[in-house]
């Protein structure tokens, strides 16, 4: 779908409920399908890259089942986790490669996986090294890889924690349910300091609430894992995304119209780094407020009456919120500094080049170095053809610049965001915003 963005005229006025938490969804659903018995998961994220998980878990013999609006039951038989015997397309999500390589170890004959992860070489050796020590064997050449568990070991494992949060959480998710012999625990130890924390506490959140038991200590990189756990089926509730409604957020505050929005669903009770949105908001001037009891935000504000301020922002635990973070440092006056966000250039794209490359086509001043962007306001930004690179938050991030540009935009493959928030245009329109279908 092809889609004509037209300047916006007058503010965002409405409310909208938070779609459900894409990290929280894949290793919910993955959970279940790990527990004996039936569980319950409600308000999942179901497009993009959760359904290529759930598609996994499907042919590994797990069921899914719809049982009412954003309800779903998951039921592991007791022929789950069998080798599909054909290759599975896990397409270029990071997370679906990541943790089924891990849980390879559980499958009985092992996985083979394909996709553009591999053929985009996103990193991943690592882990298949790490997860050698436990007595897994792996062939990756060009876009397939072909993983099992061939021997019965329970190595310390150490793996670089400054990659990719997605290494320590595949194995904390896999650890407690391997057989061992002449140990009754398994170590791992990150070689160096760990990124996207708050991603790796997601995970333990998950997998605690499903009954498994980790020792964990952030400070030394460490984690111990008893063996032989067990999961427990569960009833689980994935919170609302607050990394889809930044978008939305940052729509509202960059309005020179007055603007008025609700966004419902959002709990703060919980590890999602990218709550810190509101933080950073509301820091740079915006008029943002959180109602605890009632899980939304609410944000009455413009850009005329509540002026942004560039600040720096250290984006090493929130590299999903970088792509909004640089549009709303165009709008800020004066500079905005995105640092310690080389990981970005290990993403669905390398999200720092291509933001820096939209952004100067809208005509923003900026300097692009390894590790950090440097935005400078900009009075006028020109309409332009967005180039998301198949990257769902580059798409969502220049739509929101592109409506307040001086003429309209394009963007081609605009469907593109429905891998983490299927409902963007309609929220959008539903607050205000004219799309054009072309």
């Amino acid at each position: 779908m092809n889609l004509k963005i037209n300047p916006l005229l007058n503010g965002l006025e409405g409310e909208i409920t938070a779609p459900g938490s894409k990290s929280y969804s894949h290793r919910a659903f993955i959970s279940a399908s790990l527990a004996d018995g039936i569980s319950i998961i409600k308000n999942p994220s179901l497009s993009g890259d959760v359904a290529v998980t759930m598609n996994l878990l499907g042919l590994l013999g797990i069921k899914i089942l719809k049982k009412s609006d954003n309800i779903y039951i998951v039921k592991r038989d007791k022929n789950a986790y069998i080798s599909p015997k054909k290759s599975i397309d896990c397409k270029n999500s990071g997370t679906t490669v990541r943790l089924s390589s891990a849980l390879s170890l559980l499958v009985k004959g092992g996985l083979t996986l394909k996709g553009d992860f591999f053929r985009l070489n996103r990193p991943i050796l690592p882990l298949l090294n790490a997860l050698e020590k436990l007595g897994g064997f792996f062939k990756l050449k060009g876009d397939r890889l072909i993983i099992k568990r061939k021997k019965i070991l329970c190595n310390k494992v150490k793996i670089q924690g400054d990659i990719s949060s997605q290494f320590i959480s595949a194995l904390l998710m896999i650890c407690p349910l391997l057989k061992c012999e002449n140990t009754d625990y398994i170590e791992i130890e990150s070689t160096t300091p760990l990124s996207s924390k708050p991603y790796i506490n997601i995970t333990l959140d998950v997998i605690e609430t499903f009954g498994v038991n980790v020792q964990s200590n952030f400070v030394t990189g460490k984690f111990f894992i008893t063996n032989e756990q067990t999961y427990r089926s569960q009833s689980f509730t994935i919170p609302g995304d607050f990394s889809s409604s930044s978008f939305i957020l940052t729509a509202a505050a960059l309005s020179p119209k007055p603007s008025s929005i609700i966004i419902n669903n959002l709990n703060l009770k919980n590890y999602q780094a990218d709550k810190k949105i509101l933080e950073i908001l509301k820091e740079m001037g915006a008029n943002i407020q959180f109602d605890e009891e009632k899980e939304r935000v609410l944000l009455t504000s413009d850009i005329l009456n509540y002026p942004l301020t560039g600040i720096e922002i250290d984006c090493t635990e929130i590299p999903d919120l970088f792509p909004i973070l640089s549009v709303i440092g165009a709008f800020a006056k004066g500079k905005t500094v995105l640092y310690n966000a080389s990981n970005l250039r290990l993403k669905e794209s390398d999200r720092l080049s291509i933001m820096a490359r939209e952004l100067r086509k809208f005509g923003v001043k900026l300097n692009e170095e390894e590790d950090k962007l440097t935005i400078f306001h900009c009075d006028k930004l020109n309409g332009i053809s967005i180039n998301h690179n198949n990257d769902h938050r580059i798409a969502m991030a220049c739509c929101i610049a592109a409506l307040y540009a001086e003429s309209s935009s394009f963007i081609k493959n605009s469907d593109i965001v429905y891998d983490s928030y299927p409902s963007f245009y309609e929220d959008l329109r539903h607050l205000g915003v004219d799309f054009t279908q072309i």
